[in-house]
């Protein structure tokens, strides 16, 4: 059987209803797996999810609220949604005690890290000189270089050491906190900040800062090769 893969969609209030973009589904289905839209809902319905997946995507989308991670105000001009960052760091939360492959995209990287009690950088340009590299503008993403680590799945997956990525946020991922999940952290852009993180453990748990269901070339019928990997170990594949 195809390995199930649940993929976490948005709700936009302002349309009434649950989304998500068309790439996380097109590379899964891509990459030999079935994607399984889960809609944003009472966090209470969380570990009910985890029954009928082989794997969990937490797809990006608006800002974490600073009050689960950092404590710090919230950033003018850009979108909450409180309700979504219950549902989702429960769930992800329930799929690393379950050892449950879960891959986190840009705000689902976001969302592991504050699961498992690490702090968020509200907002990039304050501490990294003012640079827009990670995103242009509220509405235009960006490509910027990443180092990737030897040994690790991402560098694994693009089987190369650097990999050129399409970046698009402003939160971005703090210290690691003494007391929290053991990440390991496995990519780097140039400005030092962290891309990429893995469990160090046996379970296949990846969060990355980037978008690779936003390929900028043309592929085609090909999954992006991380995606591929992450629907490989859904499907018990190591």
């Amino acid at each position: 059987m195809k390995p199930r893969i649940g993929i976490t969609a948005r709700f936009r209030s302002a349309i009434d209803s649950h989304c998500l973009h068309a790439g996380y589904v097109n590379h899964v289905v891509r990459a030999g797996g079935i994607p399984l839209v889960i809609p944003c809902v009472d966090d209470k319905l969380a570990d009910s999810y985890l029954p009928h997946l082989d794997g969990l995507m937490l797809t990006g989308g608006e800002d974490i609220d600073p009050a689960h991670c950092s404590g710090t105000d919230r950033q003018p001009d850009y979108q909450y949604q409180p309700g979504r960052d219950v549902f989702e760091i429960r769930l992800a939360e329930a799929a690393l005690e379950a050892g449950m492959p879960v891959l986190g995209i840009c705000r689902g990287c976001q969302v592991l890290y504050t699961a498992t009690g690490h702090p968020l950088i509200s907002h990039i340009p304050d501490v990294n000189g003012g640079s827009v590299a990670h995103r242009i503008s509220l509405t235009e993403t960006s490509r910027h270089r990443v180092t990737l680590t030897e040994g690790s799945a991402v560098a694994a997956a693009y089987g190369r050491p650097a990999a050129t990525v399409t970046s698009y946020h402003h939160q971005g991922l703090g210290p690691l906190a003494p007391d929290g999940h053991p990440w390991r952290v496995t990519a780097r852009s140039d400005d030092g900040l962290t891309e990429a993180i893995e469990h160090p453990g046996e379970a296949w748990a990846v969060g990355v800062m980037w978008h690779p269901e936003l390929p900028v070339e043309d592929t085609g019928d090909l999954a992006d090769p991380l995606i591929s990997a992450f629907v490989a170990a859904a499907g018990g594949e190591r």
